[in-house]
């Protein structure tokens, strides 16, 4: 059995157990328990799983949950950060908005600007701003994904290709010096990449439980982003880090 596919059955098994242990998955695969051991120190370096004792568990940054449980986690500190974030939004600015609960919180402190022309690929986004605003949306059309209520996909590339924007305003699934802002889903995560490059000024909201983890999909490296927001209960070693890539940092009051 190739490395990929032993792995793909530990991944498997995390899935429907959450927790593996060392002596049992070599059991299961018919290998040495060394042998595990090295797929799981792998698995880990990837950021999919946590080694414990004897075993892994599934690295939660990478479990997908509802957009409506999202929204409810964190929530004080989340709309602290959009709050602050919203005052980088000038009248009749053109901005791009990405997909996520930080984001969707982030529009709602905007909705008294003027002028404002909205890109984005979040269909809560969209019907906020259809709702409640004047503003001149447009939406990058695609492949909906009902879990994250997002677009993305080659008609949603296709559809950047002739957009620029002022501002970029962009949530993350984690956040790791290394390596740097990553993402669980690949479309979205295609999506991001792209209208960073699309975006004049990048703007990042994080709040503190997305630090120190790895998600599967690179959105861009530190330096890429030009300002991170986020809240006081973010570990100050990791910000003095990225600060130290040329990232300016705002941290807001809860």
């Amino acid at each position: 059995m190739l490395p990929q596919e032993r792995q793909h059955e530990i991944m498997e098994q995390l899935q429907k157990k959450h927790i593996v242990k060392i002596a049992d998955i070599s059991k299961i695969l018919n290998v040495t328990r060394e042998t595990i051991r090295k797929d799981l120190y792998e698995l880990e370096a990837r950021g999919l799983v946590h080694k414990i004792h004897g075993g892994a568990i599934i690295n939660k940054a990478n479990n997908e949950t509802s957009y409506v449980h999202r929204k409810i986690i964190n929530e004080v500190e989340k709309r602290s950060i959009a709050k602050q974030a919203a005052q980088f939004v000038e009248d009749g600015d053109i901005l791009y908005i990405d997909y996520g609960t930080t984001t969707l919180f982030f529009t709602q402190e905007i909705l008294k600007k003027k002028g404002l022309t909205v890109v984005t690929n979040s269909l809560p986004v969209a019907n906020e701003l259809m709702a409640h605003s004047m503003f001149d949306v447009i939406v990058i059309g695609g492949h909906l994904r009902k879990n994250e209520k997002s677009l993305s996909g080659p008609i949603a590339c296709r559809g950047i290709e002739k957009i620029n924007v002022d501002k970029g305003f962009f949530s993350i699934g984690a956040v790791d010096i290394d390596a740097g802002y990553t993402n669980i889903h690949v479309g979205e995560t295609e999506i991001s990449r792209l209208m960073l490059k699309h975006s004049h000024r990048k703007f990042l909201m994080a709040d503190y439980s997305k630090f120190n983890k790895v998600a599967r999909n690179k959105v861009a490296a530190i330096e890429e982003i030009e300002v991170l927001i986020t809240d006081v209960k973010t570990n100050q070693t990791i910000l003095a880090q990225i600060e130290g890539k040329n990232t300016i940092i705002v941290v807001c009051e809860e």
